[in-house]
């Protein structure tokens, strides 16, 4: 079927049969099947940088601190930390999580467990759960939304089977 065949949505033909477009199943399905594509990815990305890193232990050297200028952290300070630690060859390196929060104004010498990638000098990952809350909240709004599609979708198909067949 060609892509602009069907220039309807809903559609009740002459001998009474209703037609649904297969642009109203994207339209009832997008958002649930993207916010789910985008939990699986984000769950697998976490899961790598879990499966990847090794853990160790890194001392704090450094730490920035800068004002929240978002909608979402204004009027916080966010705190970056670096880290040195003895990188897979044996020498010590320093490195930050390529992330902030507010929580990590640690103190300089303090120690820390960290996980990092043993083949290459890249971003450590601080351990905890905030390496999949985003992956979480996303598959909890793909979970929301799935309530509305199915609804959509039951309404869609009552309403198509009222017609004659």
């Amino acid at each position: 079927m060609p892509l602009f065949s069907q220039r309807y949505f809903l559609r009740e033909t002459g001998d009474g049969r209703r037609l649904i477009s297969w642009r109203v199943w994207v339209l009832v399905w997008v958002a649930p099947a993207l916010f789910a594509l985008a939990f699986v990815v984000l769950l697998g990305e976490a899961a790598y940088k879990r499966l990847a890193t090794v853990p160790g232990e890194g001392e704090v050297v450094r730490v920035y601190a800068w004002e929240g200028e978002t909608w979402f952290d204004r009027g916080t300070t966010n705190y970056a930390p670096v880290l040195r630690y003895v990188w897979s060859d044996g020498k010590p390196t320093e490195a930050s999580t390529g992330m902030s929060h507010p929580d990590w104004n640690f103190e300089i010498g303090s120690r820390h467990m960290i996980r990092y990638f043993p083949g290459a000098k890249a971003d450590l990952v601080l351990p905890g759960a905030h390496n999949w809350s985003v992956a979480w909240v996303i598959g909890a709004i793909a979970a929301v939304l799935l309530l509305p599609a199915l609804w959509g979708t039951w309404r869609l198909k009552k309403w198509q089977a009222g017609g004659r067949r």
